[in-house]
């Protein structure tokens, strides 16, 4: 497949992945029918194998009630959700698995294995949340960081933010992928707003060539991001704005409310996964519909580099 290609749509990340079956999902608890809906889905769809951790009576007595297909799978026996956890990060460090999966086990446990200094999936660089997002008013797949994992980001943490969704999209044939900087305004504001002063940093550090692989813009309000007209009404002279592939989240709040607003009232189709660590990390809400865990996982699976 051509590596330069960009991104527009799920099912392009879905053909990009279809067939590597040698690839392999470790899903934490996997006593949760969403879960098993989705892998099932992904196996249906020649996207990845899996390894099912967990009790394996629950597993295979919701898997009846539901009719859910999982045959195909593996079972490891898990008796707690703490085992479940440090069974389906050994998969992954032992190389039986490419991506881990959050099953029914809550986000605090499952974090804490992978962030364990010695038995976890620490790279060295940080762990941050990445989703994206297909509807019907923007013209290809729109990532966003981060709504999950870091609460107030620091000038460093945004530019290791930054440089984790460089590597991610990249993965995804985006060789040069447009990043925004979003902020309330499009002016730098000195001392009242932080994150226009951030924002104008780190474009000057791109334009400096310590940070490659992207352009960069900002601080951009987010209609600049998405909008041409928006732009040319403002006056901004930009190749980011009305273009974006990704945009940057000045906090955790602005973040999870843009992805809650854009699941819910824009009737988006969402993914996230967990980026920074070894493999990728599927971590979606319990709330979220298998179709989110099918997406969510496609991407996990594309932006994995192991074999």
């Amino acid at each position: 497949m051509n590596r330069s290609m960009k991104t527009q749509s799920f099912d392009q990340i879905l053909k990009r992945v279809k067939g590597e079956l040698n690839k392999t999902i470790a899903v934490a608890m996997a006593e949760e029918e969403e879960v098993l809906a989705a892998v099932s889905m992904a196996y249906r769809e020649r996207l990845a194998d899996a390894v099912l951790v967990g009790d394996e009576k629950t597993i295979r007595n919701i898997s009846a009630e539901h009719d859910i297909d999982i045959s195909a799978f593996d079972i490891v026996q898990a008796d707690s959700e703490q085992q479940a956890v440090v069974r389906a990060v050994q998969l992954v460090r032992g190389h039986l698995a490419d991506v881990l999966m959050k099953g029914k086990c809550s986000t605090a446990t499952l974090l804490k294995a992978v962030l364990d200094k010695q038995h976890g999936l620490r790279s060295g660089n940080l762990l941050c949340h990445l989703a994206a997002f297909q509807v019907d008013a923007y013209h290809k797949l729109l990532f966003m960081s981060d709504a999950a994992m870091n609460i107030r980001p620091d000038l460093l943490t945004k530019v290791s933010i930054v440089e984790n969704t460089i590597r991610a999209t990249q993965a995804l044939g985006m060789e040069k992928p447009k990043i925004a900087l979003l902020a309330a305004i499009e002016k730098v504001n000195p001392g009242a707003m932080v994150c226009t002063e951030d924002a104008a940093v780190i474009c000057k550090m791109q334009e400096r060539g310590q940070i490659k692989g992207a352009i960069i813009d900002g601080p951009l309000a987010m209609d600049n991001a998405i909008s041409h007209k928006s732009c040319e009404v403002k006056g901004i002279a930009t190749t980011v704005g009305g273009d974006a592939d990704i945009l940057i989240m000045p906090d955790i709040e602005s973040a999870n409310i843009f992805y809650k607003t854009m699941a819910y009232l824009g009737c988006a189709k969402t993914a996230g996964i967990i980026i920074g660590a070894k493999v990728p990390i599927i971590l979606t809400s319990r709330a979220d519909s298998d179709e989110t865990k099918f997406y969510s996982l496609a991407l996990g699976m594309a932006t994995s580099q192991r074999r």
